[in-house]
């Protein structure tokens, strides 16, 4: 399989960015007030592929795009991403809960694309994340980059065969890949395995 994406995109990405249709503004949003950040998928990971995030789910690059910001969410397909004050990345799943924001208040460029706006000082453009709506998956050796988190990013299902596996996945929106093993199916919630399954054997498959 060959994915379309942009070749400003790093190889880390290459296969998870392959799924995104279409990137759609959604507006212009306050990230934070109080103690509480507006995007806060990424909270609980402490690194996805060569990407490090802050403990408030934070990736902070100096080559931010809109491109690279949604190819890093779409590893964990989210349907939300977030770019602030020049350079920060945020995903999740819903966005809003700390109120809009006028959209002149989201007036930097992207520190790696001066045609882009990323945010604002405590203001992130908000886009959401299109993917193809398809049953496919694809076998591929197993990646070698990986999530770091403390939290448990897959569960287990009974299954006999790949297929039956496959079908688990396909079912649940929050399955990104599989790796299955005789009659163990681990249904991953990113398309790179968390390094607690370093151990772990078996046939891997992708989404999309």
């Amino acid at each position: 399989m060959t994915p379309f994406c942009s070749v400003i995109l790093s190889a880390l990405l290459a296969c998870a960015t392959g799924r995104i249709v279409r990137l759609s503004y959604v507006g212009c949003y306050i990230d934070y007030a109080g103690a509480s950040r507006d995007l806060r998928g990424l909270s609980t990971i402490t690194s996805i592929g060569d990407y490090s995030t802050t403990d408030s789910g934070v990736v902070s690059n100096t080559d931010m795009t809109h491109e690279l910001c949604s190819g890093i969410c779409s590893i964990g397909g989210y349907r939300y991403f977030g770019v602030g004050l020049s350079a920060y990345c945020f995903c999740d799943n819903s966005y809003g809960r700390n109120g809009a924001s006028a959209d002149s208040d989201c007036n930097r460029v992207c520190s790696g694309n001066s045609a882009q706006k990323c945010g604002g000082p405590y203001r992130n453009s908000i886009y959401a994340i299109e993917y193809p709506y398809n049953k496919t998956f694809t076998k591929i050796d197993r990646p070698a980059k990986t999530v770091v988190t403390a939290n448990t990013t897959y569960w287990t299902v009974t299954a006999r065969n790949d297929i039956l596996c496959l079908a688990e996945c396909e079912i649940n929106v929050d399955c990104q890949a599989v790796i299955h093993n005789e009659q163990q199916c681990l249904l991953l919630r990113f398309a790179y395995p968390s390094t607690s399954l370093n151990s772990t054997t078996g046939d891997y498959y992708s989404r999309g």
